[in-house]
């Protein structure tokens, strides 16, 4: 197969794939989660940094939102599109290290794959930083590959890739350590990191990457401090079984079939099996994020999506482990059961009824009834004797922000410690200047502890989401006034209107 066609071919189900992605999208009835609101929020008020994450993911929606709007598909739409560029980036890799065919396949791997099948569904700070992970794979591997000028250049888009990827979020300091351990075993890339070009690899992702560290000195680490509060190695203990629970979730990840490809190829190279430096490389930028990730899930919890970024390097190799495995009839199948899976996300995504009557309903329950609680939420404040919407929650207020509109008021977090743990707490708290009545937003059964901090309050209502399979989502709504008055002569009674 020459090269042209087996590009084209690449693209040709890439694309067709990426068109079938958005156009779920558009037709899904799928409400943002509130993660997905909270990005959305940031990409109003653009900045170099936000509590939890770093900017990118605000830069994207705000320029596809710019396009199409505001709605949730074109909130969204970037997910499908940047994980269709980074299977071409993969095909571009897999032909480098490899052929044209292991090209080809691992393009068709990665889009069938059921994380990114899933993850194209949503915006998250993952999509690109796959994106940036794998331009920045490729930028290193034509680096060492390459000689004058065309050398510097591969290495200045490397550095600019790390530094976007670290933009994006700060999973690809995995990719550094990548880096640095094929500098210790091998020599094309210790000759690339110890020359001018690995030095203007490095100046460029750091001035790249450097504003976000500014923001974070000007706002006390907070984006740092946040991404460390998350490991939870302060409060963790010996966990024997988070690791096999990782694990286990990577066979979902990735596919059981590639997975278990996965160590297979570990074990043809540790054995020796497979000599190739190629093979050797691609461990080195895939093995660190899953095993300090295994490491943290035996500590504390670990997200099955946190080692992501290892299925960059892994797919390519992958690939090449089991192409001649069986004539290639097992990389078939794995295709094969990946499509099945993907096509059954999308049909769940295009109707959550059907989910729920599959029997995967938790799957999408944070996905639904946030705009019913919004419209709830404007009724209730367009009666006109409000002062603001507080809520207590980090996730009702995001979704609030997105789904409770329009208003002419604001909607403030209530944070009586003054501790700051979100985004939120940090840019809209709610104070006592905020004295006045306000509709007050919960999902506590027992709000008495947020109820004690104002004069009068009292519960209006009820707001009940059908989540499928029978599940629900019960917020309550109250009306309350004096917030940080002397809560010693707090009165239960409030006058209606």
């Amino acid at each position: 197969m020459n090269d042209k066609r087996a590009f084209w071919i690449a693209a040709a189900i890439v694309g067709a794939i990426t068109l079938a992605r958005i156009a779920v999208l558009i037709v899904s009835p799928l409400n943002l989660y509130p993660d997905e609101a909270q990005y959305w929020s940031w990409s109003l008020a653009l900045d170099w940094g936000y509590f939890s994450k770093p900017p990118f993911i605000a830069w994207l929606i705000r320029a596809t939102t710019s396009i199409c709007g505001d709605g949730e598909a074109c909130i969204r739409i970037g997910s499908p599109l940047l994980h269709g560029a980074t299977a071409l980036v993969l095909y571009a890799i897999g032909k480098l290290l490899y052929d044209t065919r292991a090209g080809l396949w691992t393009a068709i791997v990665y889009i069938t794959t059921p994380g990114v099948s899933y993850s194209s569904g949503l915006i998250s700070t993952d999509v690109p930083l796959l994106f940036f992970w794998a331009v920045a794979l490729l930028a290193f591997l034509k680096a060492m590959r390459s000689k004058g000028r065309a050398s510097y250049g591969w290495a200045a888009l490397c550095g600019v890739a790390i530094g976007l990827g670290l933009l994006s979020k700060y999973a690809m300091l995995y990719f550094v350590l990548g880096v640095a351990l094929t500098t210790l075993i091998v020599p094309e890339s210790r000759r690339l990191i110890l020359s001018w070009r690995g030095g203007l690899m490095a100046l460029i992702a750091f001035f790249v990457f450097h504003p976000n560290l500014v923001w974070n000195l000007h706002h006390g680490f907070a984006t740092v401090t946040h991404t460390a509060n998350n490991a939870d190695w302060a409060r963790g203990s010996l966990h024997l079984m988070g690791p096999f629970e990782f694990l286990l979730g990577q066979f979902g990840v990735f596919g059981p079939v590639m997975m278990g490809g996965y160590l297979y190829a570990l074990w043809r190279v540790m054995r020796g099996q497979d000599r190739e430096a190629n093979s050797r490389i691609l461990l080195c930028f895939s093995l660190p994020a899953l095993v300090i990730i295994v490491c943290q899930a035996a500590i504390a919890d670990a997200n099955a999506n946190w080692a992501a970024a290892a299925y960059i390097a892994a797919t390519p190799l992958v690939v090449h482990a089991l192409m001649p495995f069986v004539r290639g009839l097992v990389l078939k199948a794995s295709v094969a059961f990946n499509v099945l899976v993907m096509i059954a996300i999308m049909a769940f995504a295009a109707s959550p009824s059907l989910a729920a009557q599959a029997g995967f309903a938790n799957a999408y329950k944070r996905l639904l009834g946030w705009r019913g609680l919004g419209a709830a939420v404007v009724y209730e404040a367009s009666k006109g004797r409000y002062q603001a919407i507080v809520t207590d929650n980090r996730s009702l207020m995001a979704s609030l922000l997105y789904y409770a509109r329009p208003r002419d008021i604001p909607i403030l977090m209530w944070n009586r410690d003054e501790q700051v743990s979100n985004h939120f707490e940090m840019t809209s708290p709610l104070t006592p200047a905020t004295s006045g009545r306000v509709l007050l937003i919960t999902d506590k059964t027992d709000a008495s502890h947020v109820l004690a901090t104002f004069k009068h309050s009292l519960r209006i209502g009820d707001f009940n989401a059908d989540l499928g399979g029978g599940k629900k989502r019960t917020t309550h709504l109250y009306e309350a006034e004096g917030y940080g008055s002397d809560v010693s002569k707090r009165d239960e009674s409030m006058p209606r209107r």
